[in-house]
């Protein structure tokens, strides 16, 4: 019995997808670069956000499942998920996807009514996703990319600071690299079968996606480097670098290493991590520390 329980509460718990909660870590970028990094109760409701986030994205996550659950049989890794697999069954999905979204919209309204519709706007964003918007080419990776841009100004929201433009195109831009980057994995590992398991992917070929990730990596480097060449401190051109290595090791893992399935597969690269923790703390230290030069133009 207490395996079986042991083994229930571990398939919900996988349902939930929390390797992807590290998504929404991007509520606390507002919180860093407008230097509120030392104001508690700004922590408190970032914290918060990021919480109401993670039940929010969970239960996305779910229904996607739900709907996704005939086709993931056909892929050699998601038909292990819990619904695919027996695991968890669909009346038991809904219902739990059910309460993480009323939990999620519970917590986004204690943290600001303005909040609370941001999280409505990710919800729509998702759903729509999930129902339609998955089925027309490139726009099922622009609207990928939209939900990562959403996550970033609701932490804006959060804590009451500004939206910086530079904030909106670089999260956007990153996204959308990351998005290009799965599909190439899932039309290399699938072959021929990649209709099967994804409709739209019968719109996309490998050198078709080549050429997407080669666009969305060129703009995102151009746009992070005016970012800090525009930045209030110059000396944020320092961490350039860290963001050119990042981009390029990644697109090395999905060309060579074939780990581009998930973004998060850069969490079990050694070099990728090392370079992610370089980033943040010269980031860190040069907001917080450095003496302010003012930007390079302008």
């Amino acid at each position: 019995m207490a395996n079986g329980s042991t083994g229930r509460f571990s398939a919900f718990l996988e349902l939930m997808r929390p390797k992807q909660w590290y998504k929404n870590l991007l509520l606390f970028v507002g919180l860093v670069f407008s230097k509120e990094l030392g104001e508690l109760d700004k922590i408190l409701l970032a914290s918060l956000g990021f919480l109401a986030f993670c039940a929010l994205s969970a239960g996305v996550y779910t229904f996607n499942d739900i709907m996704d659950r005939e086709r993931d049989r056909q892929h050699p890794n998601k038909r292990l998920r819990p619904i695919p697999s027996g695991r968890v069954s669909v009346a038991g999905a809904t219902v739990f996807g059910a309460i993480l979204l009323i939990v999620g919209l519970g917590a986004s309204f204690f943290v600001h009514w303005l909040f609370l519709l941001v999280a409505l706007a990710y919800l729509v964003e998702g759903f729509s996703y999930s129902l339609y918007l998955k089925n027309l080419v490139i726009v099922d990776a622009l609207t990928l990319s939209t939900g990562f841009v959403i996550r970033a100004y609701a932490g804006t929201v959060a804590v009451d600071v500004p939206v910086s433009p530079w904030l909106v195109i670089c999260v956007f831009l990153l996204a959308l690299f990351l998005a290009f980057g799965k599909r190439r994995h899932e039309l290399a590992l699938l072959g021929d079968r990649a209709e099967d398991h994804r409709e739209i992917l019968k719109y996309y070929t490998l050198h078709m996606v080549e050429d997407m990730m080669l666009v969305s990596t060129a703009t995102l480097i151009m746009a992070y480097a005016m970012y800090t060449f525009l930045a209030v401190n110059q000396y944020m051109m320092v961490t350039i670098p860290f963001a050119v290595y990042g981009v390029l090791r990644y697109t090395f893992l999905v060309h060579m290493a074939d780990k581009g399935g998930e973004p998060e597969e850069i969490f079990k690269d050694l070099p990728s991590l090392v370079n992610l923790v370089l980033w943040v703390s010269a980031v860190v230290l040069i907001l917080y520390y450095a003496p302010e030069e003012g930007p390079l133009i302008g």
